[in-house]
């Protein structure tokens, strides 16, 4: 998603096994294939039979990325216009998304532009989202290029993977590269926040403690670059 400026990111919640819960929304046009993809990555299983997904599906999945034990919760979405309302009441709970296409179905990937309004005016700001062109395997029906879709993903500053359900290709790829984007934000990144924060508040108790004669408040008071203590430390500033 293109920002001007990145949103600070809210740290994940940890559930009750310690593992980080992250919340995946599987979106896009009906037929895309979002449920075999997650079938594929859950059981590494794939159905011939085509059974459309009625609201909203769930399961999850226990991944360990780069050494962090995350609870993959893994949200299937209906696609159907009539559905709308219902599935996007779920993207204000939203960890990520993978925004589905079919790459034999043309209206699919023309509907990109429709999905990812609807993720930027319901979603949190710190969202991350991969595009996925999916059904690779169908190459002799191939409709739409991987230059369209890799050159719509940079427009909006996401990444893009195509993938096959049926075959596996690119599946675990995509899921566990959208995994680590969020593990690297909303973990690694807060905690770095966290970090700087703490060590801003000892670096200016020391001023104060040192300053010989000085006013102890006004040392307190003051960074270097004259702000406030407390937003000289970086306090509310996004590092992503």
């Amino acid at each position: 998603m293109s920002q001007q400026e990145a949103p600070a990111a809210r740290p994940l919640q940890m559930g009750a096994k310690g593992a980080y819960i992250v919340r995946l929304l599987m979106v896009g046009d009906s037929s895309c294939g979002k449920t075999s993809l997650v079938l594929r990555f859950d059981q590494n299983v794939f159905s011939t039979k085509f059974v459309t997904t009625i609201g909203v599906d769930y399961r999850d999945k226990m991944v360990k990325i780069e050494g962090a034990p995350m609870r993959l919760q893994l949200w299937d979405t209906a696609g159907q216009e009539r559905f709308r309302s219902l599935t996007s009441n779920f993207f204000g709970r939203a960890d990520g998304f993978v925004l589905c296409y079919d790459i034999s179905n043309r209206p699919s990937f023309d509907h990109v532009i429709g999905w990812m309004r609807d993720i930027k005016t319901r979603a949190p700001p710190d969202c991350d989202i991969v595009l996925c062109g999916n059904k690779a395997d169908l190459e002799g029906d191939r409709v739409v290029s991987t230059e369209e879709g890799r050159a719509l993903a940079e427009e909006y500053g996401v990444e893009f993977f195509e993938t096959s359900a049926l075959t596996g290709g690119n599946v675990e790829t995509m899921f566990t590269a959208l995994a680590k984007t969020i593990k690297r934000r909303r973990i690694d990144d807060v905690e770095g926040q966290q970090a700087s924060v703490t060590g801003g508040n000892t670096a200016g108790h020391s001023v104060g403690a040192t300053s010989a004669g000085g006013n102890g408040t006004v040392s307190l008071g003051r960074g270097a670059d004259g702000a406030d203590g407390s937003a000289g430390s970086g306090t509310g500033r996004s590092c992503c």
